[in-house]
């Protein structure tokens, strides 16, 4: 499995009163880390979109075990779980300033076409995402 690991400084907009991470955030950590992921194989959202192949989000889950607080610094980390002909599935973790785990989640996408309609992964995309 290929995987990736950003850093992410919280951010005082992306907490509520209590300086406490909002939940809907680490979907947004997730996307970061994909995305970087994604790069550091070779590969930019916006080059496949200029070849009229889109990544769709099908899928999202996310676990919280602990909460993230304003300006710590986070360790994001994005793997490729699995692929298949039209999809990938990634998996993330989100760990604090000490190591522990506070979120881990995973998203599914799909290659779609520039009108919406499933398509094949191109083979270099594949080969790419596999170890």
């Amino acid at each position: 499995m290929i995987e990736h690991s950003i850093a992410v400084r919280v951010r005082y907009g992306e907490t509520d009163q209590m300086g406490v991470v909002y939940h809907a955030n680490y979907l947004l950590y997730f996307e970061l880390a994909r995305t970087e992921l994604l790069r550091a194989a070779g590969v930019a959202y916006s080059d496949l979109e200029k070849k009229g192949l889109f990544l769709v989000v099908t899928e999202a889950s996310c676990r919280y075990h602990a909460a993230a607080h304003y300006d710590e610094l986070l360790q994001v980390s994005c793997r490729v779980a699995a692929t298949g002909k039209a999809r990938v599935r990634f998996e993330y973790g989100v760990h604090g300033p000490g190591g522990n785990l506070l979120t881990q989640g995973h998203t599914e996408l799909a290659t779609v076409d520039s009108g919406k309609r499933p398509v094949r992964m191109p083979e270099d995309l594949l080969r790419r995402l596999s170890p």
